[in-house]
C-alpha cells in the first residue's frame, strides 16, 4: 500500500481512456473506447431523420422516377386529409393540378409518365372558364324584395 501511495496519481487519464483495462477478469465483445464526440455523432445520426422531420413544418416526401410516393411522413394526414398508406405508390401527379405538370415535372427534374402534360396553358384556362361560367348559370339569382 506504501509503494502505490508514493507513485501518486495513477499513469492513466480517467477522464479521456478511462481505467486500465482489468486483465484478471476476461471480458467477451468488449467495446472500443470512443470519445464523447465521436458518442455523439452516432447518436445524432441514429436519428438524423426524427431530427428533421420534427424541425421541418410541414411534411416530407419521397418520389421514384415516374413520381409515385415512396414514402410520406406521418404529418401528410395533417395537412392533406389522406394517411400515409392512401398516398404511397399513388402517384404525385394524381394530387397537382393539370395544368401544373409541366412545371412540377420540371421541378423534379423528370420526365412526365405518358398521357400527363397534355392539357396546354390554353385548354387549362378554357376549361376554367367554362366551368366558371356553367357554376354561374346553376346559381340561382337573388330575389330583390
Amino acid at each position: 500500500m506504501r509503494d502505490f501511495a508514493n507513485q501518486g496519481d495513477p499513469p492513466w487519464n480517467l477522464r479521456m481512456e478511462g481505467p486500465p483495462p482489468n486483465t484478471s477478469v476476461k471480458v467477451i465483445g468488449a467495446q472500443r473506447r470512443r470519445s464523447p464526440s465521436a458518442l455523439a455523432i452516432e447518436v445524432f445520426e441514429a436519428h438524423l431523420g426524427s431530427h428533421i422531420l420534427q424541425s421541418l413544418d410541414g411534411f416530407v416526401f419521397a418520389l421514384n422516377q415516374e413520381g409515385k410516393f415512396l414514402y410520406i411522413s406521418e404529418t401528410v394526414s395533417i395537412y392533406l386529409g389522406l394517411s400515409q398508406v392512401e398516398l404511397t405508390g399513388s402517384s404525385v401527379f394524381d394530387y397537382v393540378h393539370p395544368g401544373d405538370h409541366v412545371e412540377m415535372a420540371e421541378q423534379l427534374g423528370m420526365k412526365l409518365p405518358p398521357g400527363r402534360g397534355l392539357l396546354s396553358q390554353g385548354t387549362a384556362e378554357d376549361g376554367a372558364s367554362s366551368a366558371s361560367s356553367s357554376s354561374q348559370s346553376e346559381t340561382p339569382e337573388p330575389v330583390a324584395l
